[in-house]
């Protein structure tokens, strides 16, 4: 007989389905998943504020730049290198692309050296041009000095609109831009694994520990190189040598125990332990209501009524008694 478990969803996006979430996929032949207004458990985002409301397990759940916060959720997937017992579970975004995965870990089947050497410079496929630090957009400026960097996205187009196969444009290209809107340790989407997946050389960005998954030799990173004008020295040299680009393209992308760290048991694992539990054996957190600390200069209305209600009810209390 299946476990039924009560699971409730907040900003996950107006497309999201429940049936696909991962988790669910996994743990569905040992758990009747139930979507419900009440939860027991309840996944949220970084762009949910409402969480506060259900007292119930909380699992924060993002694919941004953002650490979470233990105080508030009993569980967390992200991806910042922490080590917090039971409580957290590193699933940088990239290891959620499945198809992407899979595509990257058969390349090498799928191209030759004549067609792979047969291609134009360089893509990049940029939409948010405002939520960056800058670097990226200084990197194609970098590039495109030395030959036409494609833009597919919707910044800087240059192929007739934005492309609507990320990975099929990026075939046509021995190079691919593929840089993270923010520099963070540990935050590495699935742009470079798509790079990988598109038989590209990544020219990469963003997660300086990327290096901890990926193996440093079949990529171009940006962190290794003082200045733009030293890495687009290093890309040269990689365009104009045939042999060189061919043998960093034939390396094998991940480090020895990077799939396993995060496998579908790995996951499995993690929320088969949260689930398993009885519901006062899984609580994690140990804050009281509302909050224990503040940042005053970004509460919202909605927490300072909150504040302001908690103080004016425990006044009352004590005038009661």
């Amino acid at each position: 007989m299946t476990k039924t478990v009560k699971i409730g969803f907040r900003a996950f996006g107006d497309n999201f389905n429940p049936n696909n979430f991962l988790p669910i996929k996994l743990l569905s032949d040992k758990y009747d998943f139930q979507v419900s207004d009440n939860p027991d458990y309840l996944f949220y985002t970084p762009a949910d504020n409402t969480h506060h409301d259900l007292d119930c397990i909380r699992i924060f759940w993002t694919g941004e730049n953002i650490i979470p916060n233990f105080n508030y959720c009993d569980y967390a997937i992200g991806f910042s290198h922490l080590s917090f017992n039971d409580r957290y579970m590193r699933l940088p975004l990239w290891a959620t692309y499945k198809k992407a995965l899979d595509l990257a870990i058969n390349r090498q089947d799928s191209i030759t050296k004549e067609s792979a050497l047969n291609r134009d410079f360089c893509s990049t496929v940029i939409s948010n041009a405002k939520q960056t630090d800058g670097v990226r957009e200084k990197m194609f400026e970098i590039l495109s000095s030395y030959k036409t960097v494609a833009s597919g996205g919707k910044w800087k187009n240059s192929v007739g609109g934005p492309v609507a196969d990320k990975i099929d444009f990026q075939k046509n290209y021995k190079f691919c831009l593929c840089a993270e809107n923010t520099y963070a340790p540990g935050y590495t989407t699935e742009k470079i694994l798509e790079a990988f997946a598109s038989n590209c050389i990544p020219i990469y960005y963003g997660d300086p520990l990327a290096v901890l998954d990926f193996n440093p030799k079949a990529f171009i990173n940006a962190h290794d190189f003082d200045n733009m004008d030293a890495l687009l020295q290093r890309v040269k040299e990689i365009d104009t040598n045939d042999e060189l680009y061919w043998q960093i393209l034939q390396e094998p992308l991940f480090l020895p125990n990077t799939l396993e760290k995060y496998s579908d048991q790995k996951i499995y694992e993690f929320f088969d332990n949260i689930f398993s539990q009885p519901l006062n054996k899984a609580k994690r957190r140990f804050y009281f209501k509302p909050y224990q600390d503040f940042d005053y200069r970004n509460l919202k209305v909605r927490d300072i009524k909150l504040i302001l209600k908690y103080f004016f009810l425990s006044r009352f209390k004590r005038k009661k008694h």
